[in-house]
């Protein structure tokens, strides 16, 4: 290359760097613009998305609220009911005693009826074994009464149990309905889309002054190569 034809390639030389920085600054201008018009779409769709939220939110905290009442009124009715079950094994009891006596007491009348003679006769045999029927048909009574009350103190503390797993649920139930009705959701997607729109408007504030400037510089360089 001789020193004439060295301005010359120069000149094409910055021409091509000249267009290349142009077309380099209006792509990125085109990609801001595409970007920016995501951005505004997203937007869009994120409040509409809210809005929907917000309105299903009302039905899940309803519903919440209803689930919460209903396991508090199965906690109380449960805590009811163990309660008349603890005053009710005391009772059984006291009447498998009764039954026990009662079998003891028959079985007393059938011997002695049965040992009364008169002129070498047994007159109250009869009577003797239906005391002594009697005291048969009790048999075991009261011990199977026994048993049920043992059931039912296994019952009560069954009950009291799971009054406390009701309770608890409920309570449960209620504290996220109250997260919900005081807008936690909502806040969050709020958050959402404030960084959404800050990392947005940062990247496009990258993309955009890099594509102006090689813009600008490829104008002005390609006018000032022009002008030779």
């Amino acid at each position: 290359m001789t020193d004439a034809s060295a301005p010359g390639s120069l000149r094409a030389g910055l021409r091509r760097l000249a267009t290349g920085l142009i077309a380099y600054g209006v792509i990125g201008l085109t990609l801001a613009l595409v970007a920016t018009i995501a951005l505004v779409v997203v937007g869009g769709r994120l409040s509409t998305l809210g809005g929907r939220v917000e309105e299903r939110l009302e039905t899940v905290v309803a519903t919440l609220d209803r689930t919460s009442t209903a396991l508090t009124d199965a906690a109380a009715s449960a805590t009811s009911s163990a309660v008349t079950i603890e005053r009710t094994p005391p009772i059984v009891r006291q009447t498998a005693q009764t039954i026990a006596d009662l079998q003891a007491d028959l079985r007393s009348v059938q011997d002695q009826m049965g040992r009364i003679q008169i002129l070498g006769r047994q007159p109250l045999a009869g009577v003797s074994d239906a005391f002594g029927r009697m005291a048969s048909n009790l048999d075991g009574l009261d011990t199977r009464l026994e048993l049920i009350a043992d059931d039912l103190d296994g019952n009560r503390t069954a009950l009291l149990a799971n009054a406390t797993s009701l309770a608890a649920f409920g309570h449960q139930m209620a504290v996220i309905s109250d997260d919900l009705e005081g807008g936690a959701v909502q806040d969050s997607l709020d958050d959402v889309r404030f960084a959404i729109s800050i990392i947005s408007i940062v990247l496009l504030v990258w993309m955009t002054i890099p594509a102006a400037g090689a813009l600008w510089l490829g104008r002005w360089l390609r006018a000032e190569v022009g002008e030779d």
